[in-house]
């Protein structure tokens, strides 16, 4: 009897433990595995291109498509995940992608009531 319950509070303490885990982990996905932050897009939804080279901060409507360019390079990205956020350009470019710092201050989703 006490080993069933010593193994019944061990596995209730695992099953709680894992989705802290997956916080520690540092990802910044929903369970979904979508991305905090939105999503890459095509260079043709983009409704403005920033140079990073230019650029230390936008702001940016949500929903809003930016192409980000730098050292030849460019990338696209559409900010439809979370609203009202401060997010830094390393967090979302494609590996190998030349940054600098540069936040992006994402706008409130009209959705939200707040």
């Amino acid at each position: 009897m006490q080993k069933t319950r010593l193994f019944a509070a061990i596995a209730l303490c695992g099953v709680a433990a894992a989705p802290l885990a997956s916080l520690a982990a540092g990802a910044d996905t929903f369970a979904n595995g979508q991305s905090y932050y939105g999503q890459p897009t095509s260079p043709q939804a983009a409704t403005r291109a920033v140079d990073l080279g230019s650029a230390s901060r936008i702001n940016v409507a949500y929903g809003e498509s930016v192409t980000f360019r730098s050292g030849g390079q460019l990338f696209t990205w559409t900010f439809n995940g979370l609203d009202r956020r401060a997010v830094d350009v390393t967090k979302i470019a494609p590996a190998g992608f030349p940054t600098k710092p540069l936040v992006v201050y994402v706008g409130l989703n009209p959705a939200n009531r707040r």
